[in-house]
């Protein structure tokens, strides 16, 4: 999720700097951007500045989720501040060397970034001892659940026999592959033995 925001929120200040750099080009191509309907470049400046400043808690989101060391943090937060004052600069002064300095500024960053998350990338065994209490959480929440699932069932056939047979659960019609979302959980499905009365 980091590259993918970083990627996104990059494209915007980069592209708003290229944009107004490039206003006279576009219109002659017949491309009506931003900065064409924004002859101060106020209003351009203003999305570039805004976007850096979605980009700062990036840095921060890696080392929390356990991707980076905190030295990244700091770094990413470094990156992204330049980004963003050279942002201020064209929010102050919307100019052709404002506009500029924010897109040599813009080509630096993305780069230096995915530098400092190769460089700072916390090896998989670490990753593992850091989730250790997260994953334990995490099946014991689980567990619990099970085990209510259980007195729950138990409950429901002292009750009615017959109708508890009928409210077991049972597996999906179709399950999309959970290969594009590693993160996601593996389905546990209940076994086709368990549904045969």
């Amino acid at each position: 999720m980091i590259l993918p925001a970083a990627l996104y929120f990059w494209q915007l200040p980069h592209f708003m700097a290229l944009a107004y750099l490039c206003r006279a080009d576009y219109l002659a191509g017949g491309y009506r951007m931003l900065s064409f309907a924004d002859p101060t470049g106020k209003r351009t400046a203003w999305v570039s500045l805004r976007n850096c400043l979605y980009m700062l808690p990036l840095g921060l989101f890696a080392y929390n989720w356990g991707l980076t060391s905190e030295w990244f943090s700091f770094e990413a937060s470094l990156l992204t501040t330049g980004l963003a004052m050279g942002a201020l600069s064209f929010v102050l002064a919307p100019s052709q060397k404002s506009a500029r300095r924010m897109f040599h500024g813009s080509l630096l960053y993305l780069p230096a970034l995915m530098a400092g998350l190769i460089l700072h990338r916390l090896p998989n065994e670490q990753k593992e001892h850091n989730n250790i209490h997260q994953t334990s959480e995490i099946a014991g929440v689980l567990r619990g659940a099970e085990l209510w699932d259980e007195e729950e069932r138990a409950r429901q056939q002292r009750e009615d026999p017959k109708h508890s047979r009928r409210a077991q659960s049972r597996p999906p019609v179709a399950y999309a592959s959970v290969a594009p979302f590693p993160f996601l959980p593996v389905p546990v499905y209940v076994s086709p033995e368990a549904h045969e009365f």
